[in-house]
């Protein structure tokens, strides 16, 4: 499967399912040849490599919001710990030691709300060589001066386009300016224009780590 696929609701639910089952047989086919390996590093290098690049290729575009498609693909990386679980210890956990070893892997979905976050930050901050999506993006509020001082209200950064269906809310540009504006909200002295992109880096893997932490379905 090549590119980006979408059926005919303009949803990526093919995609996502058809990725979800390709990554199973690519795990399949790397835990096969790996059973002689006991370094927890090349066996992570491994996974990396040939699994979980497949399972964030342009996952900026196809994101899902519905849990349902998020943990097919925490599935698939919850088989690979149960394997290097086995390989660390020399048995099979009774659960999937995600607490334990999710820490050196990484949570697929956090990776996934990073990365749109940190290319929203890179257009924002002009080092994107996409004009269409650096005119989408900046949408700052601004108000005149008698209207803020009548009715004084806090306002977000930036705005969000009006969404109209589930969908487009929780397509990559509005959900990227809401986790911005979210970033902003709970860091008020964080600029995006002017801080060094590391500490914006940490910053935005904060947010996306305490986004998860609260809406987390995995058993601990």
């Amino acid at each position: 499967m090549w590119g980006v696929v979408f059926d005919t609701r303009l949803t990526f639910h093919d995609h996502i399912s058809a990725l979800a089952t390709s990554c199973f047989r690519r795990l399949g086919f790397v835990i096969r040849n790996l059973r002689c390996f006991q370094d927890p590093l090349a066996i992570k290098i491994v996974y990396n490599a040939l699994v979980r690049s497949k399972l964030e290729t342009s996952s900026i575009v196809w994101n899902p919001y519905e849990s349902i498609y998020a943990l097919l693909f925490e599935k698939v990386q919850k088989a690979f710990l149960r394997f290097l679980f086995k390989k660390v210890f020399g048995f099979y956990p009774y659960l999937y030691p995600t607490k334990y070893l999710l820490g050196s892997l990484g949570s697929l979905e956090v990776r996934r709300n990073f990365q749109l976050m940190i290319t929203a930050c890179r257009a924002l901050r002009g080092e994107s060589d996409c004009p269409e999506l650096v005119e989408r993006l900046v949408r700052l509020f601004v108000s005149d001066v008698p209207r803020i001082a009548l009715r004084p209200r806090r306002r977000d950064l930036l705005a969000v386009p009006p969404a109209r269906t589930v969908s487009y809310r929780n397509s990559p540009l509005p959900r990227a300016l809401s986790q911005l504006n979210a970033l902003l909200t709970s860091t008020p002295e964080c600029d995006l224009f002017a801080w060094r992109w590391a500490a914006i880096c940490s910053e935005c893997l904060r947010l996306c780590e305490a986004m998860d932490a609260r809406c987390s379905t995995v058993p601990i």
